[in-house]
Parts: structure tokens; sequence; C-alpha cells
């Protein structure tokens, strides 16, 4: 969204702010939660702050032939010149009149307003524009209604998951005779692609890998485990496949790889027999293959649930802010966008990388590379501020004991460090952070609960008509400190 700039068409109506005040004031409301102050001052007023500039300075420097703070104007002038007279009067003088049409225009800026002009001739004008709350109009949000359905979990699925169970306890014996399907093999790989081409480069360099032999396997690429059958200890074998022409991979449909495999370990692999004794060797907890299949199917009933339910919180969220009108400062958006700069310069850095690094591979400007991640920002901070709305509106809340929970429940499983982390949970921001992580998840819930048409009904003084006229005071914090700044990832 765009913003006017002095001088040119105003976004908004301009209102003029004398009331009393010394000062002449013009207000103008740009988009996106933005006002722009326009002060217009006496030429008297900038040589006043000139003359108390040069003073300033007059005390710092040493002129010859004057205490410090002792020469007159001109000496001065001479001396350092009147664009660092200037500089500083305008710094001090743009500082008390922007304080003062503040109070003189009644804004309560959500943040530091930014002198984005001073025009110096007959009539001194400041320009600054002033950030304001972020705004939320949640509508008739209530009235969200998103089809819900049930968790199935297949009988496929739970076979499926009893057969890695049963792969995870298989046993492995060392061999000596040549590799056949159903063995797993230690091995070194190499593979090149376009080998002995310009373009070659390297597609794999695995060391001491382990490997089963499954004729349907795909991975490292189809039909390289068919190629290792008949394999024995310290056989080296050089081959060339080539990627399918139809492989799900454009990049690497139909190209060719030159692979070296060393083998340096062998071992047969036999499956244990689906019975109650197997289900004793999975966990002791089960008595019987029977039980243990039904424990299997309310894991995969528990995870399932728990997908769908971030699945369906997530179309609930789209379908509330189709309904929204969320409005920000600029301020807010350069700021999320600071912070997913921060963010992927973070995790370059865990695999050895810079961000000039990156940007020189994927051949892009830094400044390219936030207007990428700009809608990304735009779009967190929109779900951020409407679930903040709506902690509001419905009158959520946490209170102590049930932040003392959860910080239990996060610093019990590490063990000897939990001390330490309960500590840090415990004050100050730690605190702040876990409360919004249990806003973000009691708001999230509430939708899904509204999404459904299972919401509890509000109490008459939390109806969201009323909420909705409330928003002005909805962006108090940065979006960074709002419930549903940690549930991004939701």
């Amino acid at each position: 969204m765009g913003s006017a700039r002095a001088g040119s068409s105003p976004a908004f109506p301009i209102y003029w702010h004398e009331r009393g005040g010394r000062l002449k004031v013009k207000t103008n409301q740009l988009e996106s939660c933005e006002v722009q102050l326009i002060i217009e001052l006496e030429a008297e007023q900038l040589n006043q702050a000139k003359g108390a500039a040069a003073r300033r300075l007059a005390r710092r420097v040493n002129i010859p032939g004057f205490r410090k703070g002792k020469a007159p104007y001109n000496v001065i002038l001479q001396h350092v010149g009147e664009d660092r007279i200037v500089e500083n009067a305008v710094d001090d003088l743009g500082r008390r009149v922007y304080k003062e049409a503040l109070a003189q225009t009644e804004l309560n800026p959500f943040a530091p307003g930014n002198l984005v002009d001073a025009s110096l001739e007959d009539t001194p004008t400041f320009t600054f524009n002033v950030p304001l709350s972020p705004s939320v109009n949640l509508g008739d949000y209530r009235a969200v209604r998103v089809k819900h359905q049930p968790v199935e979990v297949a009988d496929d699925a739970v076979a499926e998951a009893m057969g890695r169970l049963q792969a995870e306890h298989a046993l492995l014996e060392p061999i000596k005779r040549p590799a056949q399907l159903g063995d797993v093999l230690t091995i070194d790989a190499h593979g090149t692609l376009n080998h002995g081409d310009e373009d070659a480069e390297t597609l794999a360099d695995e060391k001491d890998m382990d490997l089963l032999l499954e004729a349907e396997s795909e991975w490292p690429m189809p039909g390289l485990t068919g190629k290792l059958v008949g394999m024995e200890i310290d056989e080296i074998r050089e081959f060339e496949l080539r990627f399918p022409e139809d492989y799900a991979n454009e990049n690497l449909a139909g190209q060719r790889v030159h692979w070296t495999i060393n083998c340096k370990g062998a071992k047969s692999r036999t499956l244990p027999e689906m019975n109650d004794e197997f289900a004793v060797l999975v966990s002791a907890e089960h008595e019987t293959l029977l039980e243990l299949r039904v424990a299997v199917r309310e894991q995969l009933e528990q995870a399932a649930t728990a997908q769908k339910s971030r699945e369906y919180r997530r179309e609930v969220v789209d379908a509330v802010l189709q309904g929204c009108e969320v409005s920000f400062p600029p301020i807010m958006l350069r700021e999320r966008v600071n912070n997913l700069v921060k963010e992927q310069e973070s995790a370059l850095r865990s695999r050895g990388l810079t961000l000039p690094d990156y940007l020189k591979v994927e051949n892009k400007s830094e400044e390219e590379y936030r207007a990428e991640v700009e809608p990304d920002a735009v779009a967190q901070l929109q779900r951020s501020l409407m679930l903040t709305e709506i902690v509001e509106a419905e009158s959520l809340a946490v209170d102590g004991k049930q932040v003392d929970e959860h910080i239990e429940k996060t610093a019990a499983p590490f063990g000897d460090s939990a001390d330490k982390i309960r500590a840090m949970l415990r004050k100050g921001n730690g605190r702040r952070s876990v409360e919004l992580d249990l806003l973000t998840e009691i708001a999230l819930a509430r939708l899904e609960a509204i999404g459904k048409g299972e919401a509890p009904e509000l109490p008459p003084k939390a109806k969201p008509e009323a909420a909705a006229d409330a928003t002005d005071d909805s962006g108090a914090e940065t979006a960074e400190d709002t419930p549903a700044a940690a549930a991004d990832s939701e």
C-alpha cells in the first residue's frame, strides 16, 4: 500500500490542528495505520535553533581567541560550517516540535515517528510519518463454519506400522556368502551426475551407509539395489544408471549417474514372527499381539487427529481472515521482514553458510530476497494480529497455574538440565513467551470450536460487535509480542 508524500495529493483529507498551540500542524491520514504530521514554523524559530546549535558546538571545539562557548555566531559559523550547524539545529528542533505536535494533535504513536522531509526555506516545515497502532476488525467471525472430516485409520495403515515395528526388531547376522535380496550391506557409495562431462557434479558421497536390498527400492535411485545383488565384502563395483524420464524430481529425470560402490560389510536380516512374544519384545506393556495392534491403532489415531486438527485450524484461520480487515503500520512489516531474514541467517549458520553465500548461489541481492519474503511477513502479521484480537473478543486468558504446569512439562524431559530450563522460563521474557504460547493454543482451539459450531456462547459484554469497536487498542504491542507470534509454523 502506498502513502501520500508531502506536497502530493493526500490519500485521505488533511486536517489543521492549532487549538491554541503555538505550532501550525496539519495531519494527513495515510494508508496502513500511519499519519503524516506537517509542522510549519516561523523562520525565527529556526534561527533560534541555529543559534542554540552554534553555542552547543562552540562548547565542544576550540576557537582561537575565545573561551569555549563564548565565540559569536559568525565566528562559530566560519569555524564549523553552516551545514553542521543546520544539521544540529534540525535534529534538536525536530525532536522538540515533534513532541509538541503529538501533544497538540493528541496522537498516540505506536512507535517513534520518522522525519521524512525538512524544508528550511521561507516557512520552515518538518514532515513526520507517525505509525499508529494496528487495527483489526474481525467481522462476523463467529458465523464461520468449515466442514470437518472425522479421522479414520485404515487397517492397511495399522499393518504398515506393525511391519515397521517388525523391521526395527529384525535379527541381523554377519554373512560371508554373496549378498541377496533381503540382506543389509554396509557400503561406501559415490555417485556422479553426468560423469565425464563438463557439467559433472556429485550426487551422493556416503560412507559406511547401511542399505537394505529390496527389489522395489528407489533410494538412493531406482535400480541401484539390483546392481548390488551378489556383492561380497571388500568387493568394489562401478556401473552407470539413468533416472527414469518420468522421475518425480524433474532436475534428475533422464540424468545418468556413475556409481562406485565399495562393500564393507554384509548381514542377513530375519524378521521376527508376529505373535505374542513379538508384542512383549516391542514393549513389556503388551502381553498379546492383539493388545499391541490396539495400541498401534490408538497411536496412529492420536497422530492423525493431531495432524487433522492442525490442518483444520489453518483452514478456519484462513476463513476468518477472509472476513477480517487487518491493517498495520509499515514499521511492523519492516520488523517482521528483518526477523525472517535473521531466521534465515541463523538456519544458514547451522549449515556453515552465510547469507551472502546463499544470495550468491541464488543470484539475488538482499533487497530482492527481502522483497521475496515480504508476502510471508504480511501473512504472518495478519494471522498474528487476528489471533490477538480473538483472544480479546473471546475474553480468553491463562492463569499462573497453567503457566507453571506448562513450564514443568517443558523442562522435565531435559533431565540434569531441567532446573536451568525452569529458571529460564520462570522469569521475564521466558515466562511471557510461555504465556503467549498458551494463549495462541487457546485461541486456535477456540477457532476450531467456532469452525465446527461447537463454541460456547459469549457473555453479553464480550459480544464480537463490541470487540470490533475496540480494535484501536489491539496493537499496543509489537507483532513479536502477540499471542500468535510463536505459532506461525502451525
